[in-house]
């Protein structure tokens, strides 16, 4: 027998699972590679099978045990998550001291984090705990976090664990930003009563050591008035960034803002600024260095963050606190539209923009909202804005700042003040509440809490686009909610679980934004404000932009969107394959909420007069109502619409030519469409995927079955299969997967033909049935089908020989359709079955049929139809567009 036989595959696939537990997809990807090696016995009867058995256990138990958890390894796993959160961390390689391998963490207060084997260093010596020779690599790592503290108002903070192997890395990683966050909250709160000394310019009470100088003979003041007009004395940098430094590394209370003073001076101060105060230090004498933070501003500096309950949408994912490079990236991709809008203020205030200031006045603005949020009793961050005055400009040479130095302080003055505050604080500042306890001499008995964003709201000027601004949500750094565009949302069961529909691409969203735009100002020129949304766009212009809110934009369709109204979408195609957006006329025909396929996202059913498919809302970018005589667009060709000359579809003019209609994969693209659903399963069932994958795999071992009755006895047997996926085009959420052959995203079923044929006795294989160069993967598609529902059609073709009289063949048309239910039940019945003896009387007593009304949905989809009193002897009747063509 030949080691390249599916069903011995199978067979010793099965038992290679029951010998080691490893799973009988594993099994048989095990078993092929084995074959593909030439490492399977040459004959597999149940002796060879046995004997591949033993050979692919043996390999199995060869494979070299898990190593053990070494430091460096974890150390470096453990940064990776905390830069997940926006920490500068791992910068440089960790270096072996008495705790073991340590790292610092991020300039956050001097961090450090030391990891080493349990029991290993009771000596104290710097013993390498990943080096066999110095360390028993057998016993558990440890980790211990710890900041320093140079003053008697703080203790140290310190963290850990004994065994690192006893919690996920991440949740490691989280645990520990969290309580470092709150430890230097409760730090801040708790340094009120030291809080004796006021700062001589805006009067706002602190530690006396939280308030710095910016030359020796200078009086100190706060992180807020450092760059204050009133500064008696012009900036010594070199003095200033060794105060800052020593403080932002010792003290876990310092206050927020001088972390921000040190990013703006770093970004604004020339280049190699760190290297330059470096030697200009050394000349000095004393303290010789800086930190990496001067002359590695994005990077290495770092701002504080509110807790996640009081902080913007923007920051969501960040941790306790993160660098200038980490708040500028949450703010574009949070709003990609925000930097080009603090140009445009530039612009009318007359500032010249420069690419340094919009990471500058992120810091600012971040920094001192955390600072209001710490220290409840001082001014609100507004105040700062009146501070920016003059101070930056008498930086000392040679240490100013580059270029004009009024750009940068006009410019974080109109950003603070118009852009950046009033979102993240929720009012403006001419709405800024009036709060006792902001004020110092408020009465006792006043014990009104600090305003939040909830207690202020927005104010914007009677012109029209900043009214159409408001209805849109284009307000920048507000929250991101639905915008009073997008109207009610649905509710109900159409309302649970939805899937996305915000835009598939940034086209497909710039011409969203667009179009609301323009039918928002059309809107508004109309009958004001109040007559502006997406239910007055449908109703007086016919505009419908889906909204990029699922429940709201399933409400607007099923609203909108009649069954057979007919529509003109501008459609990016399946998958937005499409390089640019097509315009097509199609039949509405019904919406969907939900989807079958590796994601579940709303739809809608269309026709195009000769096909029913599906266009995903995240995949349209604006659909118009069609005025009469707007003809449809044949979107998919067909074989009655390829032969007409003048005829130009979607297909044609959008998809690349070798995606022709019906094409078929080849074995390559099959076992890659295989893999990848029965991986994508895994991500849409989550932790059901077992169950599930025993039900799709019993439920598939009966379908094997019930096909090879069908095709037993036939010289050839021709399998269809459809499988109910219409979004082929869904990305791995856990990394990178390969592209998808373009015949995959049609938006139609997913199609695959195979024959079954039987073997001559004289190819010696032993095996009565082969399937051709499809073989290996006939297994899992049938899975794929089972766990995904969908039809498939076998016809077997030419009877085998009689054994009594070999010349004599049975001639007959056998047709059975079995429809398989797939996550509606994993199991599949039988529909149809229809055989054929007499080609030449369709009504002959010899032909018989169990279904003769039944259609296949992919031929009803096409336009057959069985006239009146017909029967599916007419092999499936007659097609509406041969009688209209």
């Amino acid at each position: 027998m030949s080691s390249k036989n599916i069903t011995n595959r199978q067979q010793i696939a099965r038992d290679l699972n029951k010998a080691t537990g490893c799973g009988y997809q594993q099994a048989l990807e095990r078993v092929i590679d084995a074959a593909e090696r030439n490492l399977l016995p040459p004959v597999l009867n149940a002796a060879g099978r046995a004997a591949a058995v033993r050979i692919l256990t043996d390999l199995v138990k060869a494979e070299p045990a898990a190593s053990p958890l070494l430091a460096r390894d974890y150390l470096k796993a453990l940064l990776s998550e905390f830069r997940l959160m926006g920490w500068g961390a791992g910068h440089h390689e960790p270096e072996l001291e008495a705790f073991g391998l340590t790292s610092y963490a991020g300039p956050v207060a001097g961090l450090s984090l030391s990891v080493g084997r349990a029991g290993a260093n009771d000596e104290g010596e710097e013993l390498d705990p990943d080096d066999p020779e110095e360390a028993d690599l057998t016993r558990p790592l440890y980790l211990m976090a710890m900041c320093p503290s140079g003053n008697t108002t703080v203790e140290d903070f310190e963290d850990g664990l004994a065994d690192c192997s006893s919690e996920a890395v991440r949740t490691t990683a989280r645990r520990l930003d969290t309580k470092l966050g709150e430890t230097r909250l409760g730090r801040v709160r708790g340094a009120e009563e030291w809080s004796t000394t006021s700062c001589p310019i805006c009067g706002d009470r602190y530690p006396e050591h939280h308030l710095l100088r910016n030359s020796r003979s200078a009086e100190p003041v706060c992180p807020a008035c450092i760059f204050d007009g009133d500064q008696g004395y012009r900036t010594d940098l070199p003095y200033l960034a060794v105060e800052l430094d020593r403080l932002l590394h010792d003290d876990l209370a310092a206050p927020a803002g001088w972390d921000a003073v040190a990013a703006v001076l770093a970004l604004s101060c020339g280049p190699n600024l760190g290297a330059r105060l470096d030697r200009e230090l050394k000349k000095r004498g004393g303290w010789p260095f800086v930190m990496e933070r001067w002359g590695e501003p994005l990077e290495r500096s770092w701002i504080w963050l509110p807790p996640p309950a009081h902080r913007h949408e923007a920051f969501k994912d960040l941790g306790a606190g993160a660098t200038v490079a980490a708040l500028v990236d949450a703010v574009d991709r949070h709003d990609p539209t925000a930097r080009a809008t603090a140009k445009a203020l530039c612009r009318e205030s007359e500032v010249r923009w420069r690419d340094s200031l919009w990471p500058a006045a992120i810091a600012f603005a971040v920094a001192f909202t955390t600072q209001g949020f710490e220290r409840d009793r001082h001014r609100t961050p507004f105040h700062v804005v009146h501070s920016l005055s003059d101070g930056l400009e008498q930086t000392m040479k040679p240490f100013a700042v580059t270029g004009d130095a009024s750009n940068i302080e006009y410019g974080l003055e109109a950003l603070l003040k118009h852009h950046l505050f009033p979102v993240l604080l929720g009012h403006s500042l001419d709405e800024e509440p009036d709060d006792p306890r902001r004020r110092y001499g408020a009465q006792d008995d006043d014990d009104r809490p600090a305003p939040s964003s909830a207690d202020a709201h927005l104010s914007h000027g009677i012109d029209r686009a900043h009214q159409v601004a408001v209805v849109l949500g284009k307000i920048p750094f507000t929250p991101p909610g639905v915008p009073h565009w997008d109207g009610a949302a649905a509710i109900g069961a159409d309302a649970r679980g939805l899937g996305s529909t915000a835009p598939a691409n940034d086209l497909c969203r710039a011409v969203r934004d667009e179009a609301r735009q323009q039918a928002a100002e059309a809107l508004y020129d109309l009958d004001g404000c109040d007559a502006v949304d997406a239910e007055q766009a449908w109703t007086r212009n016919g505009w419908w932009i889906p909204s990029d809110h699922a429940a709201h934009a399933v409400r607007q369709a099923q609203q909108f969107l009649g069954t057979k109204s007919r529509v003109l979408a501008l459609w990016f195609g399946p998958g937005a394959q499409f390089p640019e957006p097509a315009q097509v006329c199609v039949d509405i025909i019904g919406v969907n909420a939900h989807s079958t396929g590796p994601r579940d996202v709303p739809w809608l059913q269309v026709s195009d007069g000769r096909s029913v498919f599906g266009l995903t809302l995240s995949d349209v970018a604006l659909i118009r109502r069609a005025e009469p005589g707007d003809e449809l667009t044949d979107v998919w060709l067909s074989d009655s619409s390829a032969g007409r000359e003048n005829d130009t579809t979607v297909q044609e003019t959008a998809t690349s030519p070798d995606a022709t209609d019906g094409a078929q994969p080849t074995l390559d693209e099959l076992s890659l469409l295989t893999n990848q659903f029965l991986h994508l399963a895994g991500h849409r069932i989550g932790e059901g995927w077992k169950e599930v994958d025993a039900k799709a795999y019993a439920a598939h071992q009966r379908l094997e079955k019930a096909l090879e009755a069908e095709y037993t006895g036939f010289l050839a047997t021709g399998v269809k299969v459809w499988i109910n996926l219409f979004d082929t085009a869904h990305p791995c959420p856990s990394g990178k997967t390969r592209a998808l052959p373009a015949y995959a995203l049609t938006g139609k079923p997913y199609e695959v033909e195979f024959n079954v044929h039987k073997h001559d006795p004289s190819c010696g294989c032993g095996q009565e049935y082969g399937f051709g160069e499809f073989s290996d993967r006939v297994c899992q598609l049938l899975i794929v089908l089972c766990l995904y529902g969908g039809l498939i059609e076998v016809h077997p073709m030419i009877h085998a020989a009689d054994a009594d009289d070999p010349d004599v063949r049975e001639v007959e048309l056998r047709d059975i359709t079995w429809e398989v239910d797939g996550p509606d039940g994993y199991d599949f019945r039988e529909v149809q079955r229809r055989v054929i003896r007499d080609m030449e009387n369709a009504d002959s007593s010899q032909n018989s049929d169990t279904n003769p009304t039944y259609v296949p949905p992919y031929m009803a989809a096409a336009g057959w139809y069985l006239p009146e009193g017909g029967t599916s002897m007419m092999f499936h009747g007659r097609r509406h567009e041969d009688e209209t063509g």
